[in-house]
């Protein structure tokens, strides 16, 4: 009896003072850490777990009090502890991964706007410069590039050479890239 009543007090020590909480945290130490990276797989984020249960258990140790505990109840305790701290841990980086996707999205959206608006702003200038073309070489040009007409359709049409329309087309795209320098347009894509 005298035996039984003297781990009841010490074990009412362990629990309470700074010397008993060191010796809990000792003895649980690796169990806890190895049941989170059992579930985690990264050491980093097993070790912050491992920690806030630490922190945490200091923090109620008189509330978590029960004198009848022993140490497989504190194992006990401790593994669903882990398991909470897991799943709490899980459900917040889901959390932040959704919410990173979602202002991702939302940024695709923002550049998809000011692309057309960009584009926008870039057709309407474009339609300025053609009406400062001269008339032979702003109808070529309109019809090569709104029309979608080719060069021998153009030249039948208008009754000029290839080689004419060739040459309208050219000083056509030649005069607005001096003229549109605020925006990058590759070679490639206007034609020549």
């Amino acid at each position: 009896m005298f035996l039984s009543q003297r781990r009841k007090e010490h074990h009412e020590q362990d629990i309470r003072t700074s010397q008993g909480f060191a010796e809990l945290y000792e003895t649980h130490l690796d169990f806890v850490y190895s049941l989170s990276y059992y579930y985690l797989k990264d050491k980093s984020e097993s070790e912050d777990i491992t920690s806030k249960i630490f922190v945490s258990l200091w923090e109620r140790r008189e509330e978590l009090y029960q004198d009848t505990w022993e140490r497989d109840s504190w194992k006990r305790y401790l593994a669903r502890a882990v398991k909470l701290s897991v799943l709490k841990h899980i459900r917040n980086k889901k959390r932040a991964e959704a919410y990173l996707l979602t202002t991702a999205k939302a940024s695709e959206v923002d550049h998809s706007t000011q692309d057309q608006l960009s584009f926008g702003e870039l057709k309407g200038q474009v339609q300025l410069l053609v009406e400062e073309l001269p008339p032979k070489c702003k109808q070529v040009f309109q019809l090569s590039r709104e029309k979608g007409l080719s060069n021998k359709e153009i030249a039948q049409y208008l009754s000029i050479t290839d080689h004419a329309v060739k040459k309208h087309i050219a000083k056509a795209l030649s005069y607005l890239r001096e003229r549109l320098t605020d925006y990058t347009i590759p070679k490639r894509a206007t034609g020549t």
